[in-house]
Parts: C-alpha cells; sequence; structure tokens
C-alpha cells in the first residue's frame, strides 16, 4: 500500500499541526503524546522528503491540487484537464462573463496535434446554458478558415468596444498568441446570440463571432485609444531589417474589422507603410543594403533635425539635383497654386500688369508604402570588400506618399513612384541616379 501525494501532504500538515499544539500548550502533553511524537516526527520527515522529491523531479502537482480542489468543493468544480481526451491538452481555464449575462462561463484553451514543441491551440467558452436542468454546452472560439488560435502561448482579455445592437454590454474577447515573448497572433471574438432563450443551445451559426483575425511575424497590437490594430510584419524584408506597419481600423457601423464581402478576411488596412523594424541605425550609411539606404533618405526628408543630413545619402546626379533644390527629381511636386498679383499705377500714372507667382509648400511627411531592389549583378563588375565580393549596383523601387502644406492650401496627401540606382562610394551605398 502506497500514500498518495495527498495523503501525505495530509499527514505532514496533521504532524505539524501536533507539534504546534504540543510545543504552545506544555499543559496537555502526557505519556501518550510523548510516544506518539515520534511517530508524528517521523511522517513529518517523510513529508518534507516527498515535498523534495517533488520539486527536484519535476512533478507535476497541478492535477494533486485540482483533485483536491474537486473533492473539497463536493465535487461542485468541473475538471476540463480531466474529461478532455488524451489527444488534447488542457493548458488554461479562465471564469469570466463572455457573454454579458451577468453569469460567468469557462473560457478553456487547449492544444492539439500534440508533438513536443509547437502544439497548436484552440479555444472553446463552456456555459451552463438553456434547458431543464440546465446543460453545460461547449461554444468554439474559431478563426476563419478553421485556423487555430496560436503555437505559442495563449491569454484572454476582455474589452467592451463594439457597441453594434446591444442592449446589455457584451465584453469581446481578444485573445493573443505570444511567441518568444512577442505578440504574434490576436484574434477577436464577440458574442452574438444565434438562438432564442427557449431552443436548445447550439452552435451554427458560432455564438463567438470572429470580428477580427491578424497575424504578424514580428509583432501585433491593440490601441485601446481609437480601437486600431497594429501588424508589424518583418518576414518581407529579413536581410535588412526592415518591416511593412499595417494598420486595421474598427469599421464602427458594422462592429468588426472583417470584409463586408468576405467575413473570412481583413477588411482593407487604413494605412501601410515600410519602416525600420527597429529603429534606423545610426550608422546607416556603411549598410552594406542600398534599400535601407533608399528608406534612410526618404525617411529623413520630412524631419525637421534629421539624425543623417539627407545629401549624404547621395552621389552623381542625385546630389547634383539636390542641391539645385530640385525636389520634382526625386518625386516631390511641392506647388501649391499660383498668386496674382494686382495691377498697380507706377510712375508717371502709367499702369503695370499683375504678375503671377507660383507658390509652394513644405514638405510635412513623407510615408513609404512599397520598397523592392533586385541586384544587377550580371551586368556591372563587383566590388571586393572585406566582407566579400558585394555587387557594386543595386536597383531599388520606391512608393511613396508625401503631404504639402501651406497658408493657401490644406494638407494635401501625394502618391510617387520612382526607380532609383544605387552605387557603392568608397565601400559606401549611395543613391546615385533615377531609372
Amino acid at each position: 500500500m502506497s500514500l498518495s501525494p495527498i495523503g501525505l501532504l495530509a499527514l505532514g500538515l496533521s504532524a505539524l499541526l501536533a507539534l504546534i499544539v504540543l510545543i504552545a500548550f506544555p499543559s496537555v502533553r502526557s505519556t501518550i503524546f510523548q510516544m506518539i511524537l515520534g511517530a508524528f516526527i517521523l511522517v513529518l520527515g517523510i513529508t518534507l522528503v516527498s515535498l523534495l522529491f517533488i520539486a527536484i523531479t519535476g512533478f507535476n502537482i497541478e492535477p494533486v491540487v485540482r483533485t483536491l480542489a474537486v473533492a473539497l468543493t463536493g465535487h461542485r468544480v468541473v475538471d476540463f484537464y480531466d474529461i478532455f481526451p488524451p489527444q488534447d491538452r488542457v493548458q488554461q481555464v479562465i471564469y469570466e462573463d463572455t457573454d454579458g449575462d451577468s453569469h460567468n462561463e469557462w473560457v478553456v484553451f487547449y492544444q492539439f496535434d500534440l508533438t513536443d514543441v509547437g502544439s497548436p491551440y484552440a479555444g472553446a467558452v463552456y456555459d451552463y446554458d438553456r434547458g431543464d436542468p440546465p446543460s453545460v454546452f461547449s461554444y468554439q472560439l474559431v478563426p476563419p478558415d478553421r485556423n487555430y488560435l496560436s503555437v505559442g502561448i495563449v491569454r484572454l482579455e476582455l474589452n467592451n468596444f463594439v457597441t453594434v445592437g446591444e442592449v446589455n454590454p457584451v465584453p469581446e474577447l481578444l485573445v493573443y498568441g505570444k511567441v518568444g515573448g512577442v505578440d504574434k497572433d490576436l484574434n477577436i471574438f464577440r458574442y452574438v446570440p444565434n438562438s432564442l432563450p427557449w431552443e436548445s443551445p447550439r452552435d451554427a451559426p458560432r455564438a463567438y463571432k470572429v470580428i477580427g483575425s491578424f497575424y504578424s511575424g514580428g509583432r501585433v497590437t491593440f490601441d485601446p485609444s481609437n480601437n486600431t490594430v497594429t501588424v508589424l510584419n518583418v518576414e518581407v524584408y529579413e536581410r535588412s531589417e526592415l518591416a511593412v506597419k499595417t494598420v486595421y481600423a474598427l469599421d464602427e457601423i458594422r462592429g468588426t474589422y472583417m470584409s463586408a464581402t468576405n467575413p473570412e478576411q481583413l477588411s482593407a488596412p487604413v494605412s501601410s507603410e515600410v519602416i525600420f523594424a527597429f529603429g534606423m541605425p545610426s550608422d546607416i550609411l556603411a549598410s552594406p543594403y542600398g534599400e535601407k539606404l533608399v528608406l534612410g533618405f526618404y525617411d529623413s526628408l520630412a524631419q525637421e533635425s534629421p539624425p543623417v543630413n539627407p545629401r549624404d545619402f547621395l552621389t552623381g546626379q542625385a546630389l547634383i539635383e539636390y542641391d539645385r533644390g530640385n525636389m520634382a527629381y526625386f518625386g516631390f511636386d511641392l506647388t501649391c497654386g499660383v498668386v496674382q498679383s494686382p495691377a498697380s499705377t507706377g510712375l508717371w500714372g502709367m499702369q503695370t500688369n499683375g504678375t503671377q507667382e507660383v507658390v509652394t509648400g513644405d514638405l510635412e511627411q513623407v510615408t513609404v508604402t512599397e520598397l523592392s531592389y533586385a541586384p544587377i549583378v550580371e551586368e556591372f563588375e563587383p566590388s571586393e570588400t572585406h566582407l566579400g565580393v558585394d555587387p557594386r549596383f543595386l536597383t531599388v523601387g520606391i512608393a511613396f506618399e508625401y503631404n504639402v502644406c501651406n497658408e493657401l492650401q490644406p494638407r494635401h496627401s501625394h502618391p510617387a513612384q520612382i526607380q532609383w540606382v544605387t552605387t557603392t562610394v568608397n565601400g559606401q551605398w549611395k543613391i546615385d541616379r533615377r531609372l
């Protein structure tokens, strides 16, 4: 006969309580207490050794604690860890009100297709729903295309920011997936009743409707101040550590981020731009990647005090045009309009005609929306550096938008697109000329 860990813990606590009584109340000591004192000390020692064994071997104490909790509550606790089949592994059970009925539901996150690493997560909400007697019914949390929630650790946040068709406040379920300490997945669900109160519960159509599903190779963030979701994708420009920053806005009328024509897809983003994933490096002029120089140049143009002078990114024809102040060469039209000066009376009463003056504005903001690059190794002689043999020329395509603002015309966005040829000068990449 062997004692379970629960039995050992119970005996140990009993022995500890007896010792406290014997020490604190000497008057209760008697011969029989002294006889069994050694036995209690022995049990206490066994308990301590067992706990030490659990700590060293990594014995999972959680099932023991859950079993004890179920027993102490008279089996009033639902043990989802125990009722799930062996092919699924429950990881979290959260007790929250997810449908706004003032009663808590069980949110269960579990893994399936089990492997040693990278098992995907799924989720379900268990509700003691309608019926006589009421039944515990499961509602699945399913992303579009029956995708999984994440392969990383999931966490749940509740935030009520959608009010379309609500009588009572109903929270949105934000299910994050964290991989490597960074949130890379975000699925947002909202409870929408799918049956009448006197009908049997069902999950077709889904009671917890997905209103947003986002994945990022870099990071995904939700901004509660304006309900936007920002997705940072670093997989497009891996070699140069650039990223595509995409921002999605909530459709306030429909209460979703998903498309009106296809609820399985996200609506078009409100903005998308190419940025430095970790900020522009201080030694960007020494970067071995020409596309990084092009992005750095355009990022610096609209700054009042850029960390690097835009002129330092240039050589050849590009440098000549920049020194001339010819911003049209770089894709910018700063013309805001024409001002007609009135006619006037000069000396001896002679009339002068009015003159036209072209008014230009200030470059206020530049947003790079696309960036592409292709080395032309075959057509030009490569240059050899301490890093090895590198191409001497690189074509970089850039698409961007910019704002021009002055006192005559409000801010106005302009699109532009250019193909650049970059080249190496003294081992450093420079923007040379347009194609």
